[in-house]
């Protein structure tokens, strides 16, 4: 294991007042990309914590974090068993009040963190805090996603609020770690395991918190990789048959519009807005 970051030299993190906000960036050959990561966290204001888990990169990111090493408070660099296996070690290093996870081709929007620590202020109940995201289409246009809030359509249907943009209290991750045995749908899973644990611990800002790069609607899960992921979400949450079939149902009612909007969003949509 390669380890570098302020921690290792002896220093700790930013002290003042207000929480301190823990940020985990996993990151697996995200030279390409990391950079402008790095840059959108460490220009949050407030007391901020950053914590980058390498999974053994070969493409040149490692001389990235080593560039940022006087900034970022610890950073280690090692092969892992996944992203949610990544996840869990990074959340382990961190001594945070509340924790923010980044991956290395998104960023944060600026104040993101201090506007979420304002809405957490003074809800005791409240352990997950998130908002919207923008999201970044290859052809250089864009679009907010808003959280839809529907206790619905996430145990039915996939991810419908925005990992992203999610700020956790680090209490509630000790308790509540990842599954690492999931590739892609190990968010979904703790999430929807949290939300039938209680919907009332979950605040929404109505905010853009992060930046979202997708890669087109190709990057979208194929239907029959969705119900294998689906069915694997209902069986560890202990979920029974007849959940897991209206799942199903619902899965392959709105895969096609899914991705229709998601075409039309990056094709089309641009077209008629230069035509305006």
């Amino acid at each position: 294991m390669i380890t570098g970051g302020k921690r290792t030299h002896g220093q700790g993190p930013v002290q003042g007042e207000g929480p301190l906000v823990s940020v985990v960036t996993v990151v697996y050959n995200g030279a390409a990309t990391i950079e402008r990561t790095i840059r959108s966290v460490l220009a949050q204001p407030g007391r901020v914590e950053y914590i980058v888990m390498d999974g053994g990169s070969t493409d040149g990111t490692v001389d990235i974090l080593r560039k940022y090493d006087h900034a970022i408070d610890l950073w280690c660099s090692a092969p892992d068993k996944g992203i949610y296996d990544a996840m869990n070690k990074g959340i382990a290093r961190c001594t945070g009040d509340w924790v923010g996870l980044i991956n290395a081709d998104d960023w944060y929007a600026d104040g993101a963190l201090a506007m979420a620590m304002a809405a957490a202020d003074g809800r005791p109940r409240v352990n997950v805090v998130h908002g919207d995201i923008l999201i970044h289409y290859p052809n250089g246009t864009s679009k907010v996603k808003h959280a839809k809030v529907n206790g619905f359509l996430l145990k039915h249907w996939e991810m419908v609020l925005n990992h992203p943009s999610f700020l956790v209290r680090r209490s509630y991750y000790a308790d509540h770690p990842f599954d690492p045995a999931f590739r892609v749908g190990g968010d979904h899973h703790w999430t929807l395991r949290a939300w039938l644990e209680d919907p009332g611990q979950f605040h929404y800002i109505p905010e853009v918190i992060a930046h979202f790069s997708v890669g087109g609607a190709s990057a979208t899960i194929p239907l029959r990789k969705a119900l294998r992921e689906g069915d694997a979400v209902n069986r560890s949450l202990g979920l029974g048959a007849g959940h897991r079939w209206l799942s199903r149902a619902v899965k392959v009612a709105l895969h096609l519009p899914a991705q229709g909007k998601l075409w039309f969003n990056q094709f089309v949509a641009p077209l008629l807005r230069r035509r305006s």
